[in-house]
C-alpha cells in the first residue's frame, strides 16, 4: 500500500509499505480520508514532541473495518469509523486497537470529506469538557483555527450565554461570527482587552487554542487573563513551545490553568453527544474544509496550513484521487 512515512524530522517519503497486520485486539480499517492537524502535524513533522522514526504520518482519518481481531466486540467489519488518537492516517489502511482509543461510528449522512474531521472534534471536546462550560457561561477563545471553531460551536451546544473569539486572521474571524462567535477580535491589536471589556462582562472562561505565537512576547495568556473574571479557568489546549504568564497576576485573579482532559472514557461520552449535536445539525464541519488533495499531495498541504493561515484551515486527504 501507498503511505507517507515521516523518516526523520523534515523528512517525508511517500513509498509503498506491507498493509498491516491486525492483532486480535485491533481493527484494519481501509482509509477512505484524512486530512492535515493544523496543530500537531507541523509539531510532529518538526520532531517536537515525537520521537518514534520512522512512523507513518498523520492522525485525522476515517475509513471502514475491514477486518477486525476476534477480541474486538464493539466494532464490525462495514463500519465506517472515526477514532481520536491513533498514527497513520496517511496511508491506505491502519491498524487501530478500538480499546486505546475513543472510536466511533459515523453517521451515515456525514459525508466522507467531513469525517475525518471527527478526529478533531474528539480532540476539541477534551478542552471544552475541561472549561466546565455551562448554561450561562461567558467564554473567550483565543485563535480561530479549525479547533477554535469548533470549539465556538461547541460551548453554544452547552448554551454559553457569550462566545468570542481573538485570531489574527480576517477569514477566521468572520468563519468565527458564522460558527458560534457573537463578536470576534484581532488579537494583533494593543486595545484588543479594552475592545472586548467594552462588548461584554469578564469572561468566565478562556481558552488558549492558539498554536506558534505569532505576536511579540507571547502575550497571549497575559491579554487573556485581563478579561477574565477572578476565579475563572484557563484552558491550554495548542501547542506552543514558549508561553509567558504573569504570575503576579495569575495570583492576584486566583485563576485555575488546566490542560484537556485526556480520560477516554470521557471522550467516548463526548463523541456521542457530538455526534448529536451535529446530527442536529448544531455542529456544522463543511465551512472549516478549505482543499482536498491526494495522498501523494500531502507535503505542499502541509505546508499550506503553515505558511497560508489566512486562507487554509482544513484540507482533506482523499485516496480515490491518484
Amino acid at each position: 500500500m501507498k503511505a507517507q512515512i515521516l523518516v526523520k524530522p523534515y523528512e517525508l517519503a511517500y513509498t509503498d509499505i506491507q498493509i498491516p497486520a491486525c492483532k486480535d485486539d485491533e481493527v484494519l480499517v481501509k482509509i477512505n480520508t484524512s486530512c492535515i492537524c493544523n496543530g500537531s502535524d507541523p509539531t510532529i513533522f518538526k520532531g517536537i514532541h515525537w520521537n518514534e522514526f520512522p512512523v507513518v504520518f498523520g492522525h485525522e482519518a476515517c475509513g471502514v473495518i475491514v477486518e477486525k481481531g476476534k477480541q474486538v466486540m464493539d466494532f464490525n467489519i462495514g463500519d465506517r469509523v472515526a477514532w481520536w488518537f491513533a498514527m497513520g492516517a496517511f496511508a491506505e489502511y491502519v491498524c487501530v486497537c478500538p480499546q486505546n482509543v475513543a472510536m466511533v461510528k459515523v453517521p451515515g449522512a456525514m459525508p466522507d470529506c467531513e469525517a475525518p474531521i471527527l478526529e478533531l472534534v474528539g480532540a476539541t471536546s477534551r478542552a471544552v469538557d475541561a472549561a466546565g462550560i455551562k448554561e450561562g457561561s461567558r467564554v473567550l477563545i483565543i485563535g480561530l483555527g479549525p479547533s477554535g471553531l469548533i470549539m465556538s460551536q461547541l460551548s453554544k451546544c452547552l448554551k454559553a450565554e457569550k462566545v468570542f473569539g481573538w485570531d489574527l486572521y480576517g477569514m477566521r474571524r468572520n468563519l468565527g461570527l458564522k460558527l458560534g462567535c457573537d463578536k470576534t477580535f484581532d488579537n494583533g491589536l494593543e486595545d484588543v482587552t479594552a475592545k472586548t471589556l467594552e462588548w461584554t462582562d469578564e469572561a468566565d472562561v478562556v481558552i488558549d487554542a492558539f498554536g506558534d505565537d505569532l505576536l511579540p512576547g507571547s502575550p497571549t495568556l497575559n491579554r487573556g487573563m485581563e478579561v477574565i473574571k477572578t476565579g475563572g479557568t484557563i484552558i491550554s489546549y495548542g501547542h506552543p513551545r514558549v508561553r509567558s504568564l504573569d504570575v503576579y497576576e495569575f495570583q492576584k485573579k486566583n485563576l485555575t490553568l488546566k490542560g484537556p482532559n485526556n480520560d477516554i472514557p470521557s471522550l467516548r461520552i463526548w463523541y456521542k453527544r457530538a455526534l448529536e449535536y451535529y446530527e442536529k445539525g448544531e455542529l456544522d464541519l463543511s465551512p472549516l474544509i478549505t482543499g482536498n488533495i491526494s495522498l501523494s499531495q500531502v507535503p505542499e498541504a502541509l505546508d499550506l496550513v503553515v505558511n497560508s493561515r489566512d486562507t487554509h484551515l482544513k484540507i482533506i486527504v482523499d485516496n480515490s484521487i491518484k
